[in-house]
């Protein structure tokens, strides 16, 4: 028995020594932050690797932007042959047709691919391939040039330098194109670049019928679709003169709580890896995982499926455990709280940089959100930003505690599914909701009958969009090590700002 024991052990132990370690790099067109910020904790023998020549394996998030491929070839060529190319995302690339977006089978004909957005399905695709095609990248065709404006009359001692940082990077949600004019280590001015995660969204709410909007505004942000789907079914409810019951508005709103405090920790994951603070990613990783894992067995039905217009809201499953659960969640997060607000480390490489005043915020047109409200209540830095979105984490955690235990103590819930209105008048209307980065506002207007019967027009008011344009503002004089760290406080999603 002693014997056969250890012969376990070695062969256990020689099956993993033998298991191929693969070291990717991760392109993200929009979609795909929160995925592969899960995917860079989940397994020691798939490793993020932060430059091309240290990767065999490169990974591509879909939809991607006829923009961006040039940016997508250039990291494929630079990966050491053999190049290894694994796709994540449906094959069917028609969903918005007014936005050429890149036909990736067709670049990489030999990739494997993965059509569920699952870290386990990667996980087994990577390493269950009995045989992988080695890729030759195609040919990168010839890029326009960009035109940079340069300081002028100004004595330099140095001659001024262009920095180009994207449009593939790790502070902001999406792809994202930055040249920074720099005197030394000082950013003198900075030209802003977009259109990479462009998508047509707006576009196609008016090419669509009423329910095909339903899946479209799920898709304006995909990293909060609840908030999406929200504002268009509110936006829809007032066209109609429908007010939600009691019990339906407090489960939408739940819904919403968890899903900005879930969108608070993948993005305080990608901001801690990006101070190289291992605590702070650690404890935030472990958060987003078990508070992934609780949303989705806590209601009875998904969220998608039961916030639809005229529709009732679900009970709880299991309600004990689940307010279990939560409150575990909850302390931890109180100890996150606790550790940015004390953190002298933190403190010292985020404390007095990227301030940005209550005025210029408003100038702009931010009123609302955590920049906004870290201006408001602290010094409207970087620090400023990071302990507002813990705050409001906990926050929001309590409030969904206490919306759980309050439905969990009704003993008879109507959660009979009901049939959805989709008849909807002539009319117009605005509607907002809050979401992680602020408020998201629909200006709907439904003006005449045509076919397909949808919105005439459709307008957003995107948290992300006037954020980005204080960059210029923000940047200037700051110095070229603190650029990202300012940037990535403000968590902008390109496809918000794009559309």
């Amino acid at each position: 028995m002693i014997g056969s024991g250890k012969s376990g052990a070695r062969s256990g132990l020689s099956s993993r020594v033998r298991r191929r370690v693969y070291r990717y790099i991760g392109i993200d067109g929009g979609a795909g932050a929160t995925l592969l910020a899960d995917l860079a904790g989940r397994n020691p023998y798939l490793q993020e690797v932060p430059v091309p020549r240290h990767a065999d394996l490169l990974l591509i998030v879909e939809p991607i932007s006829q923009k961006l491929v040039p940016a997508v070839i250039t990291v494929a060529r630079a990966i050491p042959y053999p190049v290894r190319v694994l796709i994540v995302g449906g094959t069917d690339t028609t969903s918005f047709t007014d936005v050429p977006l890149a036909n990736l089978d067709a670049l990489f004909p030999e990739a494997q691919r993965v059509s569920a957005f699952s870290c386990e399905q990667i996980l087994q695709t990577v390493f269950d391939a009995h045989e992988w095609l080695d890729i030759h990248p195609p040919a990168l065709s010839e890029l326009e040039e960009t035109i940079i404006q340069l300081p002028t009359a100004r004595e330099l001692a140095t001659e001024p330098a262009v920095l180009s940082l994207g449009p593939l990077q790790a502070f902001t949600s999406g792809p994202l194109r930055l040249f920074l004019v720099c005197d030394g280590e000082q950013v003198l001015s900075t030209q802003v670049e977009t259109g990479y995660a462009s998508r047509g969204i707006n576009h196609m709410l008016v090419q669509a019928d009423w329910q095909q909007g339903l899946r479209l505004a799920r898709q304006f942000d995909p990293l909060t679709p609840i908030a999406g789907q929200l504002v268009y079914v509110d936006a829809l409810e007032h066209l109609q003169g429908w007010q939600p019951s009691i019990h339906v508005y407090r489960c939408r709103a739940l819904a919403l709580a968890l899903e900005r405090v879930q969108n608070t920790f993948w993005w305080l994951v990608r901001f801690a890896r990006l101070l190289a603070d291992s605590v702070l990613t650690q404890h935030s990783y472990q958060l987003a995982r078990d508070l992934a894992a609780l949303c989705s067995q806590l209601w009875q039905r998904p969220p998608e499926e039961w916030i639809l217009p005229h529709h009732s809201a679900p009970g709880v499953r299991e309600s004990k455990n689940t307010l279990a659960q939560l409150q575990r969640v909850l302390r931890s997060t109180a100890a996150l709280q606790r550790y940015v607000e004390r953190k002298r480390g933190l403190a010292l490489r985020s404390r007095g940089i990227g301030i940005l005043t209550v005025a210029q915020l408003k100038r702009s047109g931010i009123g609302q959100g955590p920049v906004y409200n870290a201006s408001e209540h602290g010094r409207g830095d970087v620090q400023s930003r990071l302990v507002i979105r813990a705050r409001d984490a906990v926050r929001d955690l309590q409030f969904a505690y206490d919306g759980i235990a309050e439905l969990a103590a009704q003993p008879e819930l109507d959660t009979d599914i009901q049939a959805v209105s989709w008849d909807i008048p002539i009319g117009e209307t605005r509607t907002e909701v809050v979401g992680p980065r602020g408020t998201i506002e629909l200006h709907l207007y439904h003006r005449e009958r045509k076919e397909p019967d949808g919105p005439t027009q459709v307008v957003w008011k995107r948290p992300s969009v006037p954020l980005l344009m204080l960059l210029p503002e923000l940047l200037a004089g700051q110095k070229l090590a603190d650029a990202e760290v300012i940037l990535a406080s403000l968590d902008i999603a390109m496809v918000e700002v794009d559309g």
